[in-house]
């Protein structure tokens, strides 16, 4: 009788253990896919809204999930920045945002938060905030183009003006069409480079002629030679 009393209460045991340990792997899911909360290393858990610590067991834990506190600190709790920069934070009270559309001060509250940027005068500043926005930025782009076209006509102008002093500094006999030498050229516009290949030729060809002239007196200077040796 007495190892079948004791056998129950090791099953009755192992049952007991086995309900807490799910109880406990429930405990810890819960609160791992709620980031509201977080265990603390004396084992207890902490609300990170209400900073208030909480016994690590499942009814405790739902109690304060539905407790007044914790409702009241999930109502306040929103990420205000997203209304940014038109919902700020409030200068000197920290307790209040201030919305630069209105000119209104609001409660950090979430539902006051929420009724307001969903309101009629909300929406309606914004919508004219916004269309200001993009006239403005309309406004720059046209700007900025006639910036660019009054810098390609400035540009125009000044490569207009480089190929009028090119066409004055010409020498005369280039403007009749002739160049030194006797080469023709046509009447267009010369620009600096076609100049400068022409000047280029023009040397080679001087050269070119100076050393046939060098080539003839020099076979006559050896013609005459030789003639003075057979004499």
């Amino acid at each position: 009788m007495n190892k079948n009393k004791e056998s129950g209460k090791q099953v009755q045991n192992n049952k007991v253990n086995d309900s807490n340990s799910n109880k406990n792997k429930e405990l810890q899911k819960l609160v791992q896919n709620n980031k509201h909360f977080e265990f603390l290393s004396s084992g207890k858990i902490k609300c990170i809204l209400t900073h208030h610590e909480i016994l690590p067991t499942l009814q405790e834990f739902n109690n304060y999930l539905n407790g007044r506190s914790y409702k009241n600190a999930l109502e306040n709790d929103i990420e205000f920045t997203q209304f940014e920069p038109y919902i700020v934070q409030h200068k000197t009270d920290k307790n209040k945002l201030y919305c630069n559309l209105t000119r209104q001060n609001i409660s950090k509250k979430k539902s006051v938060v929420l009724k307001h940027v969903n309101g009629k005068r909300y929406k309606y500043y914004l919508s004219k905030y916004l269309e200001e926005q993009a006239k403005e930025e309309q406004q720059n782009q046209r700007d900025n183009q006639e910036d660019e076209d009054d810098i390609q006509n400035e540009l125009e102008e000044l490569n207009n003006l480089i190929n009028e002093e090119v066409e004055e500094e010409q020498p005369q006999k280039q403007k009749s069409g002739i160049l030194k030498g006797g080469k023709k050229i046509n009447k267009k516009k010369v620009k600096p480079q076609q100049e400068e290949q022409i000047e280029i030729e023009q040397t080679v060809q001087t050269k070119q002629k100076k050393q046939q002239q060098d080539g003839k007196l020099q076979k006559k200077l050896k013609n005459k030679q030789q003639k003075a040796q057979v004499e």
